[in-house]
């Protein structure tokens, strides 16, 4: 019973997780400017990712879990200093706040 309950629930982080994903890719594509798509892939694909990797629970093996709540924890430590550093670079390059 419990074995069914975490398949459903790994599926429904998957197809969460896949899903900000994607929203966050079609904002890169579609916005206009370096902050604004900076902004749509910052805001989509931490959450995204976490989902992902927080659907192994599936899995139900140990050492899987713990090697994504280790990626989960670098996710969340590593994407705002990236955002971060691509703005700072950005700004230092010159971009435009809102493109012509």
């Amino acid at each position: 019973m419990i074995s069914i309950v975490l398949d459903v629930v790994g599926g429904l982080l998957l197809v969460l997780g896949l899903g900000l994903m994607t929203i966050a890719l079609v904002g890169v594509l579609r916005m206009p400017g370096t902050y604004s798509k900076l902004h749509a892939q910052s805001l989509a694909t931490g959450p995204g990712v976490a989902c992902v990797l927080a659907s192994s629970v599936a899995t139900e093996s140990a050492a899987t879990i713990s090697y994504a709540a280790v990626g989960i924890v670098f996710t969340v430590l590593t994407a705002p200093v990236a955002s971060h550093a691509i703005a700072r670079a950005a700004r230092r390059r010159g971009a435009p706040a809102e493109p012509r």
